[in-house]
C-alpha cells in the first residue's frame, strides 16, 4: 500500500489527505505514518514552511490547502521509484 501512496503523490499535483485516505481506503493515522516513513526513507520531503497562505504567487497552481495535515513534496528518489513502480511487476524492494 506504501507503493500506491508514492505512485498518487507521483501523479502530480497537489493531493489532500482526505483525497489520499479516500482513494487508498485508509484512517489519517495510516496515512500519517505512511508519510513519514516514506520521509524517513528519502522518497518525500516535508515542506516545513508550508504555503504561508501566500496563493496567488504559488507555483502549485491554485490548490486548496484548507484541510489538516502535512505539506510533502517527492524527491528525486522517490520521482525514481515511481516511475520504477509503474514498469510492470516492480517495486520498492
Amino acid at each position: 500500500m506504501i507503493e500506491q501512496l508514492l505512485s498518487l503523490v507521483a501523479e502530480g499535483g497537489v493531493h489532500s489527505y482526505e483525497e489520499l485516505m479516500r482513494r487508498l481506503g485508509i484512517s489519517q493515522p495510516l496515512l500519517e505514518m505512511m508519510l513519514e516513513n516514506l520521509g524517513r526513507l528519502g522518497y518525500l520531503r516535508p515542506v516545513n514552511d508550508g504555503c504561508g497562505g501566500q496563493c496567488t504567487g504559488c507555483a502549485m497552481g491554485g490548490c486548496s490547502t484548507a484541510g489538516s495535515g502535512q505539506l510533502w513534496a517527492l524527491t528525486g528518489k522517490g520521482a525514481q521509484a515511481a516511475r520504477r513502480l509503474a514498469e510492470p511487476s516492480q517495486s520498492l524492494d
